[in-house]
């Protein structure tokens, strides 16, 4: 007599594992996947130690960086006021420390704030070339404030005019007014309404001076500009009642002496 083995049908295959608790599945998942497993949990293992020691270099970076900026600034705010020739020595030690800080560590904050720095050193020994050009370099990077964007465009402008590039000089100036979240505008708009005022436009100067007085009336140069105002303002034409007033006073008088 012959017996036949008999096969377990798919559908009661199926249902074994649902005869297991939560945990004998997935140790039974484990078995299954053990080489798939492994090679995540190693993956994994390396990404972490990979994004953990580009966090410590560049936390160490950025201390570098901020040490270097540190000298920098002292050099830079610590200038003598009386000894001319030390001051431009302490001006070019800072400018030099903070190219440091951006050839040696460029993708640090400290690194992205010295272009502004570097901008103002040089325009200090009128070396308004250098000047824009750092103050483009600052302006091209990401992730800079709207306030201090508003100041390097208002730098940028000022290294303009005095360059003798007017034109570019007030489009600097008007890109500061075009930003929504500027904190310098009342300066800016003080400086155009120099500007025009310097060049004999009298009609713009007064323009931007209301201007100014119109969206900044708490501005610091809102008293200046109100004197600007009622230098430039033309008088305003005498009521006619007032003009007769004189003429027929002559003419009275012009009777009385034909008389």
């Amino acid at each position: 007599m012959t017996y036949k083995i008999r096969h377990i049908s798919k559908q009661v295959g199926a249902e074994i594992p649902q005869l297991l608790s939560r945990s004998e599945r997935m140790w039974l998942f484990a078995e299954l996947h053990r080489r798939a497993l492994i090679t995540g949990i190693v993956v994994a293992i390396a990404v972490a130690i990979i994004l953990g020691a580009l966090y410590v270099v560049e936390h160490q970076q950025e201390q570098e960086a901020l040490a270097l900026e540190h000298q920098a600034a002292q050099a830079y705010l610590d200038r003598s006021l009386v000894d001319v020739d030390t001051a431009t020595e302490k001006l070019q030690e800072a400018i030099t420390l903070y190219r440091r800080i951006i050839q040696e560590f460029p993708r640090t904050a400290s690194a992205r704030s010295a272009w502004y720095i570097i901008g103002n050193a040089l325009a200090e020994q009128d070396d308004y070339a250098g000047a824009i050009e750092a103050y483009q370099h600052f302006i091209d990077q990401a992730g800079n404030s709207p306030a201090l964007l508003g100041l390097v465009y208002q730098r940028l402008g000022a290294s303009y005019l005095a360059s003798g590039n007017r034109e570019k000089g007030i489009t600097a100036y008007t890109q500061v007014l075009q930003m929504p979240q500027t904190l310098n505008k009342d300066q800016v708009l003080f400086e155009l309404a120099k500007l025009e005022e310097h060049e004999k436009r009298n009609d713009e100067a007064l323009a931007r001076y209301k201007q100014l007085l119109d969206e900044y009336p708490n501005s610091p140069y809102a008293s200046e500009a109100t004197l600007r105002v009622k230098i430039l303002e033309p008088p305003a034409d005498e009521p006619e009642a007032a003009k007769e007033e004189p003429e027929q006073k002559e003419k009275q008088e012009g009777k009385k002496t034909g008389e």
